[in-house]
């Protein structure tokens, strides 16, 4: 957990643990790992169909966000600078918490 506390932002662990009580974390790695991939959100469903209730989809955008990437209601991406070190903290953290909580 230190080396996850130190790549990501407060915020986002504060998102990871809303994300936990509303056991979404699974979807949210499946997001992730497809970008991490892919090199895109493109070929996923779309943020607006993996979590069809806007509080979902508006926790998993700011979680996303907040590693330096706009993810789309449409699946679509726009990447900010460097972000694949941020996602793959993100990633790593979702992980391991889907490991935990499975």
């Amino acid at each position: 957990t230190q080396f996850i506390s130190a790549e990501l932002m407060e915020n986002q662990l504060r998102l990871l643990l809303k994300s936990l009580e509303r056991k979404i974390v699974s979807q949210q790695l499946n997001l992730v790992r497809t970008h991490i991939t892919l090199g895109s959100f493109q070929g996923e469903a779309g943020a607006m169909l993996l979590f069809p209730h806007g509080e979902e989809q508006r926790l998993t955008m700011e979680l996303v966000e907040l590693s330096g990437v706009e993810l789309q209601a449409n699946g679509s991406v726009m990447s900010w600078g460097k972000s694949f070190e941020a996602v793959a903290a993100l990633f790593v953290a979702l992980y391991i918490l889907n490991l935990l909580s499975g």
